[in-house]
């Protein structure tokens, strides 16, 4: 049997006075940033390419939340919570529109339940890292766990 598996990151900017980047996919709608890893990027590398390229910020990474993946598609998504570091916000073929939002704005914009998911996940804050799988379409959880990280 063949496996193959395509990974993603993405993550939740926030610019210290409790906004938070959303970007407005032309094939999405309102998401936060992030994207497909190429061959040869680290995990790093891709956040900060994918970041830049949808939105034209710079950012800091500030933890890791979590990771889910489509059990349909075999895609598994790795999101992350950065800090605003720098930059303008810029628009490209990525992005039709980018704002800075507060949390309830962006769960009223964002309407894909998954993305709804995935950025409760990114806010909580607490210190656990966030597992689930998931089916498209319908949109269904068919596992979701949680683990305690740091100390």
């Amino acid at each position: 049997m063949e496996y193959t598996h395509l990974v993603s990151v993405a993550a939740m900017v926030h610019d210290g006075n409790g906004k938070i980047l959303l970007v407005n996919s032309p094939w999405r709608g309102w998401e936060y940033p992030g994207g497909l890893i190429e061959p040869g990027e680290t995990f790093e590398q891709a956040l900060h390419r994918e970041i830049r390229e949808e939105a034209g910020v710079e950012v800091e990474i500030e933890r890791f939340v979590g990771i889910c993946k489509n059990v349909e598609n075999n895609i598994v998504n790795i999101d992350f919570v950065c800090r605003y570091a720098g930059g303008q916000l810029t628009t490209s073929d990525e992005s039709t529109e980018v704002v800075w939002a507060t949390p309830e704005e962006a769960f009223q914009m964002i309407t894909f339940p998954l993305t709804k998911k995935r950025l409760k996940n990114m806010l909580s804050m607490d210190k656990e890292a966030h597992f689930f799988a998931f089916i498209r379409e319908p949109f269904t959880v068919v596992e979701d766990l949680t683990f305690p990280v740091g100390e």
